[in-house]
């Protein structure tokens, strides 16, 4: 079933890679940290989040990535990933203990509940993907921005094998339904309660997931049925 799981996902990246090529678009990995990021403020990024900058962390490039989109040989999006394995430590232990350090003294949560919340259910091997920005002439494509993202759990789950891949998107944007566009399927409210907001993070950020068996499932079901995956080509705002 693995080996069967493995090929499925195989033919989904191909076939995501494929209709963004046709579209003209083209896709680069790098574990140049640095070097992407200063490509991502190139074209409009105006900060990168310390959960995965080179500033704040020793990134191992076995462990982290950027993909990168581009047009017409210029940069014109991209998301950055990072592996992590959780055993003894809950992903919320893991953000108390880490965010303090990361903002500096700037921003820190506060604690809820010493009880099981519903996203420490996101444990073992786990994949965290953030920075995710499309440059803002290149915005307003449904199909892009679901193939860009189908493509790159594709591409971490082939890379890292994970049991999860999880991100954060604004409240708003999760009303909205982008999570939904983005392809997971799991959205957990309140995941982050601040008791000291930091710059460049939003009150009440939605915690957004996909199981690896939900994945496999997805990939095998758009690959036999690839019009599904791309519905009425119309977003307003991808950043």
């Amino acid at each position: 079933m693995a080996k069967i799981a493995h090929l499925d996902l195989m033919k989904f990246f191909s076939t995501c890679l494929y209709m963004l090529e046709e579209r003209g678009i083209t896709v680069e990995d790098s574990s140049d940290f640095e070097g992407c990021e200063n490509r991502m403020r190139a074209i409009g990024k105006n900060s990168i989040t310390p959960m995965i900058s080179s500033e704040h962390n020793d990134l191992s490039k076995d462990n982290a990535g950027w993909l990168i989109l581009r047009k017409d040989g210029q940069d014109i999006g991209g998301v950055a990933a990072r592996h992590d394995r959780f055993v003894t430590e809950t992903l919320s232990s893991f953000w108390s203990r880490s965010y303090g350090r990361l903002y500096k003294g700037q921003g820190h949560l506060r604690v809820v509940s010493d009880e099981h919340r519903p996203c420490d259910e996101i444990t073992g091997s786990v994949i965290y993907m953030g920075e995710f920005f499309i440059a803002e002439k290149m915005r307003g494509s449904r199909h892009m921005l679901s193939l860009y993202t189908h493509l790159l759990f594709a591409y971490c789950h082939l890379r890292w094998h994970p049991d999860w891949l999880y991100a954060f998107v604004r409240a708003d944007d999760a009303r909205l339904g982008y999570a939904t566009e983005y392809g997971f399927t799991r959205q957990y409210p309140g995941a982050h309660v601040w008791g000291t907001l930091p710059k460049g993070r939003a009150t009440g950020e939605y915690l957004v997931a996909i199981q690896s068996s939900e994945l496999c499932d997805m990939a095998r079901y758009f690959n036999l049925h690839p019009s599904v995956l791309l519905g009425v080509d119309s977003l307003k705002r991808v950043e």
